[in-house]
């Protein structure tokens, strides 16, 4: 298309042409181009050979036969292979810190406490992860609101996917709490946030007694008015304010505008879980403690798909015959027909339970098949969290958070070469110092 200049005069030529020129690079810097990789779509078949063409942080075509714009940069990734960005479900890492103090804390956002620089997001985009849902941790009753972000922004904001991306709920007990007080305890908050608000006002306190001989107070005329401010209405209390952020929130997560994040520890939790979840008509996320592996069968029956705990292999001593026993935990949920996606440990002495390929294989290893773990690391985790019309495959229209690796996805000698979040390269494995430092202690880096 011609772009036609009116007839001006001459130095309001220069400037229009100056500006048509600017506009062109602004263009050229946000259009990108992958081209001679193996694609790895996930929701079709691998495109040999293929190129993705990234406009404005979106994927704008994929395919064999694409044509490449002259203002792209291009990386030749021939050779190589290329996927959607994994996706983090579940961690409490990225936060200053993973809980409150408080056990019913609703109303609170991990928003505020999400540091940009944390070491999590670095160690995500050198692991080829572009998604994370940041969650309140397990020790707690119901915890702050999560929220989905990616892992490269300067700042939170630019971060952000969903800000209220659901609530946390812990079916373990606290400190001190029986599991009956616990669940007795949580059922009463759900109950009392199902009231009309009126009825869940909270109590006044009780008349302060004055010493005998001290002057009573002048009785205060109604609307709240006093003699010496007229017109003045008195401050809400902050006990007050905390009952109603909390009825605010929890009415939400009864109206279905925001999923329950439902951690069980053992298999008992997994069916109050779905107590809770049929009482009071919630949209579940089920978190699985390692210990969850009777209920397979239980939410299999309800379709559920669930986040499987880090440790997905361990022995347990049986406490009747005392003999040894293996819980392979993604074969007993594939056999009892369940659909489940990983997670990884945020901390913990077993090395290979931090990162999501070596999940994935293991997965394999038991049974499962490569394409499926594939789909668990992405698609599915997008899915289950609601953000798969942007992330979690590779088509058109579709956030460009992307991975170039060096080989097949689950081989052990493929490394992550470049992660791209929004259509920006966001890691380099050329440039990685810390790895130059790992592989080369001796190596100056300065």
């Amino acid at each position: 298309m011609k772009i036609q200049v009116p007839l001006i005069s001459r130095p309001w030529k220069i400037a229009v042409v100056l500006l048509l020129a600017g506009s062109t690079t602004a263009i050229a810097q946000d259009r990108l181009a992958l081209r001679g990789a193996t694609i790895i779509p996930i929701v079709g078949e691998r495109i040999v050979g293929g190129t993705i063409l990234i406009s404005d942080g979106r994927i704008e075509a994929v395919g064999k036969d694409i044509e490449i714009p002259v203002e792209a940069k291009v990386i030749d990734a021939t050779g190589r292979f290329i996927m959607p960005g994994m996706i983090n479900v579940h961690s409490a890492a990225g936060m200053s810190q993973a809980n409150e103090q408080n056990a019913n804390v609703p109303f609170l956002s991990v928003v505020d406490s999400i540091d940009p620089i944390a070491d999590f997001f670095e160690e995500s985009r050198r692991n080829g992860v572009t998604t994370a849902a940041v969650v309140p941790g397990n020790s707690t009753m119901i915890g702050g609101r999560a929220a989905i972000v990616k892992t490269a922004g300067s700042y939170v904001n630019d971060m952000l996917v969903k800000r209220d991306a659901g609530i946390k709920i812990s079916l373990a007990p606290t400190t001190g709490t029986s599991r009956m007080s616990h669940f007795a305890r949580l059922r009463r908050e759900l109950l009392k946030a199902q009231k009309p608000e009126e009825e869940t006002s909270i109590e006044k306190p009780a008349e302060e007694v004055k010493p005998e001989g001290e002057p009573a107070e002048a009785p205060k005329p109604e609307g709240g008015e006093t003699p010496e401010t007229p017109g003045a209405t008195p401050a809400p209390s902050a006990q007050a304010e905390t009952e109603k952020a909390t009825r605010e929130a929890l009415v939400s997560l009864l109206k279905g505008e925001m999923p329950a994040i439902i951690y069980c520890e053992t298999s008992m939790d997994v069916s109050q879980a779905l107590a809770l979840v049929d009482e009071f008509k919630l949209k579940p996320i089920l978190v699985l403690g390692r210990d969850c592996y009777k209920a397979a069968k239980l939410v299999a029956d309800r379709k559920l798909p669930v986040v499987l705990d880090s440790t997905m292999v361990y022995w347990r001593t049986d406490p009747i015959t005392r003999k040894e026993e293996k819980i392979v935990l993604p074969k007993i949920f594939s056999d009892a027909g369940a659909s489940y996606v990983f997670q990884v440990a945020d901390s913990g002495t077993s090395l290979g339970t931090h990162y999501y390929w070596y999940q994935a294989t293991t997965a394999v290893r038991y049974g499962m098949s490569a394409d499926a773990a594939l789909k668990a690391l992405t698609f599915d985790s997008a899915k289950l969290l609601g953000i798969d019309d942007s992330v979690g495959s590779i088509e058109t229209g579709k956030d460009a958070d992307l991975v170039i690796l060096s080989g097949e996805p689950l081989s052990v000698s493929t490394w992550v070469e470049t992660t791209i979040v929004g259509g920006k390269v966001v890691y380099q494995k050329s440039e990685d110092a810390e790895l130059r430092l790992l592989f080369n202690p001796e190596e100056d880096t300065n």
